[in-house]
């Protein structure tokens, strides 16, 4: 069993609020939620590279490689939640209304995009924070690491 940090739980809960085509879709929105406020987030993931297909994070990637390996959740045909992922999320959710700022803004992110992936992996282009960064190079500058 894996010790469930407040990201893990996170990530289980947009998962138990939404549906994510992939984990790409799961990385842009993380991704912008980080972009939207210039100083740190409590809960924000810092860790992003830009490619080809938008921002790509290796602790978001290990987090969700952590869940599955737990069978919390399912990639495919798209990024979802198992019932036993439903469950831990029921027994941890709470731990994450200290942080509902970050939360309420990952919502205001997926409603401004109508739900739909496609339009929130779009935006991610269009932020002017990714488009300053070189392909393969880490996206935040390195006094938020």
């Amino acid at each position: 069993m894996i010790p469930y940090t407040l990201k893990h739980i996170l990530i289980l809960r947009l998962l138990m609020c939404y549906r994510f085509e992939s984990a790409r879709s799961l990385q842009n929105l993380l991704f912008l939620a980080s972009a939207e406020k210039t100083e740190r987030q409590q809960l924000g993931v810092y860790d992003f590279v830009r490619t080809r297909t938008g921002a790509y994070s290796r602790t978001v990637r290990r987090i969700l490689d952590e869940l599955k390996k737990e069978g919390l959740i399912v990639e495919k045909p798209e990024l979802c939640l198992t019932d036993k992922g439903r469950e831990i999320y029921s027994s941890l959710g709470a731990s994450l209304n200290p942080f509902f700022s970050f939360w309420s803004l990952c919502v205001d992110i997926v409603e401004r995009y109508g739900g739909n992936p496609e339009n929130l992996n779009k935006a991610v282009f269009y932020n002017l924070i990714f488009r300053r960064a070189k392909l393969g190079e880490r996206i935040f500058p390195s006094y938020l690491w």
